[in-house]
């Protein structure tokens, strides 16, 4: 491997602190944030007198003012703010402080922190209540009226606002019921019920009292006469009811709107958004005995996302005359993308037209995708990596030593989202050139998840060595070698989960470098004896993470009998889903499908863009690491599905 030099931001004692070595402020910064952690301030701020030219100082000044922050005036937090603004915590610090200051009713002092609008919901509420508070309101309504005309619901902190616009007859009627409508729109009940309670005229509030009624029963508007006339103030209310009624009861909601469009008339827009809904339940849930009406009215409801599954549809069924037909009905752009033209392709073979289909798979497959390969995969030829890779360009990085020092001494001290956040805001302010240098530089630091980070600001897709780092190889050697697995799989499974963040963790809770679920990693700990698994925590530890990561993929691998495309699908989306995915034509003692309609046709876009997704790294992992070349078992290709 090229050995990269990046001599002008070696980390020295001397290019930090002359009189103390690197080595002494790191102990003495680790004892700072473990006396502040113990709330020991006295003598924490004795410390901090020992590390004046340290780079994470301003932490330790941080961490003081924001555990103290009643006892901090304006101008010390005005001035760490400006001396800070490139700091990740001068946000957070922020935020406290103006927590504080609402808390206090220090209104004046709040709009000199801040004096435009928050992005937290609370804080924008404070800010609306501190203009209002030193005379301002009606200057700020235009704002305040942007989150009144939103389907959210309002923080607490809101009250006081809009009880000042209702009393100055600012917040009319008319904008109540507006955000009525906004919240039946956006099926929000307890917002619509607090809202009627504002209606000040009687019939309004029995309207909104009978549209919440039919919100919470959408079948019962076949009984109402709510929507009879277009001139009726409930008529906006109409086609949402009719969308929402078509996700319970398909049949009711079209003869529904068949009926009420001889009265009322929809106009071309509002008939456009229900018959969508209509289109959109019916390819779902695949409600085969409307296939008729929906393939009558797809071509003209203009909606390319519904004609893609109308012919993922027909793929599952290998439909061949279908797939064509519907191809062809795509947007120009979407009909020649590398994975139409695929398709367009196999039609042609399964037409016999030979010469054709190879010259389009040729077409396909000098694109690095998984359709490239699949096509590469046909016909025999080399997969297409299109790599441009980033070469080293000496001093390009020089003038940025000082934050990369910082950026350096935070994962020293595993302050890694610190780290993170930092990274991020480093990569903001640069050009792509020089985001791509950094990219580079995390490489070789073996910062995998900054490096690839840097890729995605850059949008260098052909980058791959700064795209596709192998973080802590003999951590994965070793665990892919316990189950005679390739580490490049599982190379490529991290890849896809975390971008090799040791500390990632998704909305619903899954942590680690292979994003693993509590649940699933208490049971895989518990069927591989791992005693040392304890806590949820140590799922943020790249080795216990991989562990149990891959035996987990290795059980489902077992499962799949080594099929890996039903087990990477499975480690995306569950077993239990899979199971139905794989199995109802061989329930139903039909023969299966190909292994390219089976993928194509995985229900969840989620899902189906993760197997993608995973047997393409698995590739580029081989090629980055001089490993043999295989997309697919033969197996797996010629597989019954």
């Amino acid at each position: 491997m090229k050995k990269f030099i990046f001599g002008c931001i070696l980390l020295s004692s001397s290019s930090l602190a002359s009189a103390l070595t690197l080595d002494v402020q790191r102990s003495i910064f680790s004892e700072t944030l473990d006396l502040q952690d113990q709330k020991q301030w006295e003598k924490a701020n004795k410390q901090m007198d020992n590390l004046a030219n340290y780079p994470l100082t301003y932490l330790t000044q941080y961490n003081y003012m924001n555990a103290n922050i009643a006892d901090v005036s304006d101008k010390e937090v005005l001035s760490f703010l400006q001396s800070n603004k490139n700091k990740a915590v001068s946000d957070d610090l922020q935020r406290t402080y103006l927590f504080y200051l609402a808390k206090e009713k220090r209104w004046a002092n709040f709009l000199k922190v801040r004096n435009v609008m928050p992005n937290d919901p609370t804080l924008q509420c404070y800010y609306l209540q501190a203009s209002i508070s030193q005379g301002q309101g009606k200057q700020v309504w235009p704002e305040a009226q942007q989150i009144w005309l939103s389907e959210t619901g309002l923080p607490t902190a809101c009250g006081n606002v809009y009880e000042y616009y209702e009393d100055n007859n600012i917040l009319t009627q008319a904008d109540i019921w507006q955000r009525f409508q906004l919240a039946y729109n956006k099926d929000k009940p307890t917002l619509m019920r607090s809202l009627a309670r504002k209606l000040n005229n009687a019939e309004q509030q029995a309207l909104a009292k009978q549209l919440i009624s039919l919100h919470k029963k959408p079948s019962n508007i076949s009984n109402s006469r709510l929507f009879n006339s277009r001139k009726a103030e409930s008529f906006p209310f109409a086609v949402h009811s009719i969308k929402r009624l078509a996700k319970r009861d398909i049949d009711k909601a079209m003869q529904i709107f068949s009926k009420l469009d001889k009265k009322v008339n929809f106009t071309d827009d509002e008939a456009k958004e229900i018959k969508v809904q209509f289109a959109t339940t019916i390819v779902q849930g695949r409600k085969t005995w409307l296939f008729s009406w929906l393939d009558k009215e797809l071509q003209a409801l203009d909606n390319t996302s519904l004609i893609e599954q109308r012919i993922r549809y027909a793929i599952k069924l290998e439909d061949w005359k279908n797939i064509e037909h519907w191809i062809q009905k795509l947007p120009e752009d979407k009909r020649n993308s590398t994975s139409w033209s695929y398709w367009q392709a196999r039609v042609l073979e399964r037409k016999g037209q030979s010469k054709k289909a190879i010259d389009l798979y040729k077409e396909v497959a000098t694109h690095r995708s998984y359709h490239g390969f699949l096509a590469a995969e046909k016909l025999g030829i080399n997969f297409p990596f299109n790599a441009d890779s980033i070469e080293e360009k000496q001093g390009s990085l020089s003038s940025l030593s000082k934050e990369l020092i910082l950026i350096e001494e935070l994962i020293f001290h595993q302050l890694n989202q610190q780290a993170k956040q930092q990274w991020i805001r480093l990569l903001n302010r640069q050009s792509p050139e020089l985001q791509q240098q950094l990219g580079l530089y995390a490489f070789t630091k073996g910062w995998a998840h900054l490096s690839v980070l840097a890729s995605i600001n850059s949008k260098s897709w052909n980058a791959l060595n700064i795209r596709f780092p192998s973080a802590k190889p003999e951590l994965f050697i070793k665990e892919a070698k316990k189950y005679d697995l390739e580490e490049t799989y599982i190379y490529a499974i991290t890849r896809r989960e975390s971008s090799f963040d040791e500390h990632a963790k998704s909305p619903v809770g899954a942590s680690g470098y292979m994003q693993l679920m509590p649940r699933t990693a208490k049971e895989t700990a518990r069927k591989i004896n791992l005693k040392e698994y304890k806590k949820v925590d140590q799922l943020n530890q790249g080795k216990v993470n991989v562990q149990l990561g891959t035996a987990y993929f290795n059980s489902l691998l077992k499962y799949y009998k080594g099929n890996r495309l039903l087990a990477t699908a499975a480690y995306n989306a569950g077993p239990n889903r899979v199971d139905k995915w794989f199995s109802p034509n061989k329930k139903q003692g039909k023969k299966g499908i190909k292994m390219d309609s089976w993928v194509e046709s995985i229900p969840y876009y989620e899902t189906r863009a993760y197997v993608k997704s995973i047997l393409v790294y698995n590739v580029i992992y081989q090629h980055m690491l001089d490993k043999p070349l295989k997309f697919l078992e033969q197996k797996e290709l010629l597989g019954s599905y």
